[in-house]
């Protein structure tokens, strides 16, 4: 019985192994965003707004003046984000001044789109 479960779990393992090996080693029929490159990672507050913005305006269907709008507001939002991370506040009044950001940007965001595409922004958090 033991020789049964000592080589059940030997082979588990070995096609564990060669799963995870599988990947590795470039395939004929792997798809062909494989080959790209990967994303920079954008850090500063105006390229994290100008994300956040390009990717609402597709979601949400924002007009011109619509996406400026919440440009400007993600950017403002962004900005004292980082100025926040910076300060020497304690956790707790940092903890306190991020909300006051959300619900300024929350207040903003509700100006700025239709109740429509407010509700779609809402929904679109797990």
């Amino acid at each position: 019985m033991m020789r049964v479960l000592l080589m059940f779990f030997s082979l588990m393992l070995a096609f564990n192994s060669y799963g995870q090996l599988k990947g590795a080693v470039p395939q004929k029929d792997q798809p062909n965003h494989m080959g790209e490159e990967r994303k920079v990672a954008r850090t500063t507050p105006e390229s994290l707004a100008k994300n956040n913005a390009d990717k609402l305006k597709k979601s949400l269907k924002l007009d011109e003046k619509q996406y400026k709008e919440l440009y400007a507001a993600l950017l403002e939002y962004e900005k004292g984000v980082a100025a926040n991370a910076k300060s020497k506040l304690s956790k707790k009044e940092q903890f306190n001044k991020l909300n006051q950001l959300n619900a300024r940007r929350q207040e903003q965001l509700k100006k700025i789109l239709s109740k429509e595409q407010y509700h779609a922004y809402i929904m679109s958090f797990p």
